[in-house]
């Protein structure tokens, strides 16, 4: 079993759900606690709040993962005379880490939109908003026949040369390569101050733009040259959309007023709040963006739903969506309680491809701050 620290979780969720797909100045990332400190139990939580800090504590847990970051706002002093700044200093008092996977996560490929997709039925799923690609490039490299071999195993074992379903995927083309090593080199192969021309292979492969750094480090450190040649081509016909909300087909097409049931009963709430076109209207095509997205609407529209689902309406909003003739439903901000579960799923396979020493929990409050009265 592998003993954990907060750097070793956190470079996990880079690869899951990057910083940088974060919108605007949105501060995800670590809030509270040292890179290096080693975790043993971790709490899974939408918000923090007091309450939940007191269920970490109560819980042994030393890590707490939310999706909403605890500070979006730097305060200006910390007495614990305000509530808010009692819990961030209880955090630090009590040496729990706080990490915050906020809009990258929402804009995360199997992520928390696709978590809302899959859970109101939503298929055949792309980007409702996209303000990111995720570019790909192809990595040519030029390396001895003999050693090509060796090299292509190596770098499938980092991890690259995976496409779609496919993996092990690359191309190779032969040539000559034409150099003179000066005074100074040390040539793996031929002499100094000799012109020489080698028999070589060009080995290339494909990685998207988060990819890139990793594995033009490696590419480097397996090359046989001492002076590694490597292009780096941007490919202009592919890269994948990068940015918050789904939209898709509905497994089943039904009626809205049918369509309102099925996504409370989902969202596991007594009561939602839905602004009404039309009731009786077939729902074919849906759009779906977690937390506070009615601003986004026009997305929604513009990509042709029948129905939006989003959270945080506002009144006057409400009327325009009614004036553009589109039906939207809005179960709540809490919604994205769903990350809850989902992390937890998450979390256990890292552990079990990992054989991390980490356990795992998720907060059993609901810290929902509105309650329908009837």
């Amino acid at each position: 079993m592998t003993k954990v620290t907060v750097s070793d979780l956190i470079q996990k969720f880079q690869d899951f759900a990057p910083e940088s797909l974060a919108m605007g100045k949105d501060p995800v990332g670590l809030h509270f606690g040292s890179l290096d400190q080693v975790i043993h139990k971790v709490l899974l939580t939408l918000d923090v709040r007091p309450e939940v800090v007191e269920e970490a504590i109560e819980k042994d847990c030393d890590m707490i993962l939310a999706h909403h970051p605890p500070i979006f706002k730097a305060p200006k002093r910390l007495t614990e005379d305000d509530p808010q700044q009692a819990m961030y200093a209880k955090i630090i008092r009590h040496g729990i880490a706080v990490y915050a996977a906020h809009t990258n996560l929402d804009a995360a490929w199997g992520g928390m939109n696709d978590w809302l997709a899959e859970a109101y039925d939503i298929e055949e799923t792309e980007v409702l908003y996209s303000y990111q690609e995720n570019k790909n490039y192809r990595l040519k490299v030029y390396l001895p026949q003999e050693d090509l071999a060796t090299y292509q195993a190596g770098i499938f074992a980092g991890g690259f040369g995976q496409v779609g379903n496919y993996d092990h995927v690359a191309f190779t083309s032969t040539g000559q390569g034409h150099f003179r090593p000066l005074a100074q080199a040390k040539p793996h192969i031929g002499s100094l101050q000799e012109d020489s021309a080698v028999d070589e292979v060009v080995f290339s492969f494909l990685v998207d733009q988060k990819e890139l750094p990793a594995a033009l480090d490696l590419a480097r450190r397996l090359h046989p040259y001492e002076e590694a040649v490597i292009d780096v081509l941007p490919l202009a016909n592919q890269g994948q959309a990068q940015g918050i909300g789904r939209i898709g087909q509905l497994k089943q097409p039904m009626s809205f007023r049918d369509y309102v049931n099925l996504v409370r009963e989902r969202t596991g709430v007594d009561a939602l709040r839905a602004v009404v076109w039309d009731w009786d209207q077939e729902v074919k095509r849906v759009a779906v963006l977690g937390g506070s997205g009615a601003d986004e609407y026009p997305y929604a529209l513009a990509k042709g739903a029948d129905v939006y689902i989003t959270a945080d309406v506002s009144y006057h909003t409400g009327h325009d969506m009614i004036a553009n003739r589109l039906n939207v439903i809005d179960p709540g901000h809490h919604m994205e309680s769903i990350c809850k579960e989902k992390l937890g799923q998450v979390l256990a396979s890292w552990i079990e491809a990992e054989d991390w020493t980490l356990t795992y929990t998720s907060s059993q409050l609901n810290t929902d701050p509105f309650t329908f009265v009837y």
